[in-house]
């Protein structure tokens, strides 16, 4: 036999009219016919070529047609004794070689023909279907091969925009759009609704094509052929996709058509204008990073592309939440940290990681307003919230999970406060949490905080203003009919605590107290804290329930249960927050510490100091719970005009001040001046 390497290519002529006619013959049956005469025509055109062994043997020939823009293949015929040797891919690489104005092959060739499973693997991609010349109309596939640059790259630049954002997207997606609802393809089908049609626009590359044309069933080929209509093809240079290719092949596995089929895909998409890619392919997304800094594009999964497209939308309102300093604060999860997200440090008891993250993607894809939010700590990710906003008035937790780290307990606690608080800042009186929401471990501290739990929520009310019961209760049918009931049934002091910062008259104790900036920084004003580079004592400043010491002065005074207006004595001096008072307490400092220990921000040396290092001195201890800021600091004018005016006297600073109801109220209603 003639060894391989001893063949040669070369352009055919009408001497060779025999030995093609004789191999045509043999072919026929998936060639088709030509008589002698066209075939001459072509010969003598120089429309052929072939390729022969040393001996002059023909083992194989391509006839084709050179059209100013591309070249149509009418025969490429390989003998049966030679076939699997590489000679098809000669034949074409030639075209290539000898294109000028040429940028595409095309060529038809039937379903039922073996050669249909051979154009893939030349890097033809199917562009078409009709019905073929044979008596049954076996379908004929359309294929293309890209040679070069296509003259409409630039009109394909040109509809590339910097008001929306361009995706590529895989076959999966593509396919999703068909598929009937399921968890699966929801987030596919979201994003072709409504709400993105103005901010994203998709493209396919011509390998979607070849994923379509490997589908059995003609009629979803046709569906899916008609559906590409709706997308804008993009335009890449194949030069760069073989050399992105093979970049990704030392990253990604290309053992079967499948794998094959994506790093061509994802080539395709790299050496195009648009740099999205986006696929639910678990293996692709795992890599990546990798395959951003490899080729420069990037990989999103839909649920990643819908947050991306809401960060776009909310650019100027998605900001950090801080809490404290630069250390503490909310963020938006974003599309870039959804990937690498560590869910699994968020797991609660035997929950799978599978539903947790269903749970993330059913929020992500809610139609309704929501936001998925984590509290960083020092850069380490220490809880994740998920809200919903069901109307103006409330706000639904749906997911709230905690890490797993040494004070879990605290930080779940925080977030469940801090829900009230932001319902509250954005003025929404009912916060719910869903029953699944939190873990079990840390259901307790809802009811802890006045939540109720209803049929099928836990619910809890927030008015910043001053009303009176039948008011409150007014509101809460109004809002929550099912919870009535069991609000009915607090006595007024209990309704006000339950619906902190609620003021309604339950003749408590006021007070007005003191408190040095420092001391407030570490123990609830948020929005000093917020604002100063190290902020306070995080773990103080989480907590819920807290306590202030003083020296023991005036301790008849001070009684629980009361209400506090928080003055600090910083530049602007004002009342900063509210809060209930729980508990005084009046003891050595020993005493206090030990029974105080895990809340407040001083250490036994602190207390030690306060009482002028003598251990039997008595010190007071404050503790206070429901702290809220107030919507505008009231100022110390304003101060001593409502003690003036109501009290008909003047403060005793830096001393506590009791306050009769009216004067609380009015200064109450100063902070909350568009709630009351």
């Amino acid at each position: 036999m003639v060894a391989e390497n001893e063949t040669r290519l070369l352009k055919l002529t009408t001497a060779d009219l025999e030995a093609v006619d004789e191999l045509m013959k043999r072919n026929s049956r998936t060639l088709g016919f030509l008589t002698l005469e066209a075939l001459e025509g072509y010969l003598e055109r120089g429309d052929v070529v072939g390729i022969k062994a040393s001996d002059g043997t023909l083992r194989g020939y391509l006839l084709f047609a050179a059209h100013r823009a591309y070249f149509r293949v009418t025969h490429l015929c390989i003998s049966e004794d030679f076939r699997g040797k590489g000679l098809a891919r000669r034949f074409i690489e030639h075209l290539k070689e000898v294109a000028t104005t040429q940028k595409t092959v095309r060529l038809a060739c039937r379903n039922d023909f073996p050669a249909h499973h051979m154009w893939p693997k030349l890097g033809f991609v199917p562009v078409d279907e009709r019905p073929g010349r044979s008596k049954e109309g076996l379908p004929l596939t359309v294929w293309r091969l890209t040679l070069a640059l296509d003259d409409q790259l630039a009109l394909f630049r040109a509809n590339v925009s910097d008001t929306v954002l361009d995706v590529v997207v895989d076959a999966q997606v593509f396919f999703d759009l068909d598929e009937p609802d399921n968890d699966a393809t929801a987030a596919s089908k979201v994003l072709i609704s409504d709400p993105f049609v103005d901010s994203v626009r998709f493209w396919f590359t011509d390998e979607l094509l070849s994923e379509i044309g490997r589908n059995l069933d003609a009629n979803r080929r046709a569906a899916a052929r008609d559906r590409t209509r709706e997308l804008l093809e993009a335009k890449y240079d194949p030069i760069v996709v073989d050399a992105l290719a093979e970049s990704l092949r030392q990253i990604l596995p290309s053992d079967s058509q499948s794998q094959q089929s994506d790093i061509s895909h994802l080539a395709k998409a790299a050496a195009s204008e648009v740099n999205v890619f986006v696929t639910r392919d678990r293996a692709l997304l795992n890599r990546h990073e990798q395959i951003a800094n490899l080729v420069g594009l990037q990989v999103l999964s839909p649920t990643q592309l819908i947050l991306r497209l809401s960060e776009l939308s909310d650019r100027e309102t998605n900001q950090p939440d801080r809490v404290s300093g630069l250390g503490l604060e909310w963020r938006r999860l974003t599309s870039s940290e959804l990937a690498d997200f560590p869910f699994n440090s968020f797991l609660g008891g035997e929950e799978p990681l599978r539903q947790l993250r269903l749970k993330v993607d059913s929020l992500l894809l809610d139609p309704l307003p929501h936001e998925l939010e984590v509290l960083w700590y020092e850069g380490v990710p220490i809880a994740l919230r998920g809200v919903r906003y069901e109307s103006e008035q409330k706000l639904t937790v749906t997911i709230g999970r905690v890490a797993r780290i040494q004070n879990r307990s605290l930080v779940g606690q925080f977030l469940i406060s801090d829900s009230i608080y932001k319902a509250m800042r954005q003025n929404r009186s009912l916060v719910k949490f869903e029953p699944s929401a939190l873990p079990v471990n840390l259901l307790h501290g809802l009811s802890d905080m006045g939540f109720t739990r209803t049929d099928d929520h836990f619910v809890r009310f927030c008015f910043p203003s001053h009303r009176d019961r039948e008011e409150v209760l007014a509101d809460i049918r109004m809002l929550s009919p099912e919870a009535v009931d069991d609000y009915q049934k607090l006595s007024s002091f209990e309704l006000e605590r339950s619906c902190s910062p609620l003021v309604t008259e339950t003749g408590q104790n006021y007070f007005l107290i003191p408190i040095k900036p420092s001391y407030a920084l570490n123990l609830f004003d948020r929005r000093q804290s917020a604002h100063d580079m190290f902020g306070g004592n995080s773990d103080v400043l989480m907590l819920w329930s807290n306590v202030y010491y003083r020296k023991a002065a005036h301790r008849r005074m001070l009684r629980a249960p009361g209400r506090i207006l928080w003055y600090v004595s910083r530049n602007p001096k004002a009342i900063v927050a509210v809060s209930h008072l729980d508990k005084v307490e009046i003891d050595t400092a020993k005493e206090l510490f030990r029974q105080f220990k895990k809340i407040g921000t001083l250490n036994s040396e602190d207390l030690y100091e306060m009482c002028g290092r003598e251990p039997l001195r008595e010190l007071m201890a404050i503790q206070f719970s429901h702290t809220f800021p107030l919507d505008r600091p009231v100022a110390l004018e304003d101060i001593h005009k409502a003690f003036r005016e109501e009290e008909g006297r003047g403060l005793a600073f830096p001393s506590p001040n009791r306050m009769t109801w009216n004067t609380f109220r009015k200064l109450f209603e100063l902070g909350y001046p568009e709630r009351s």
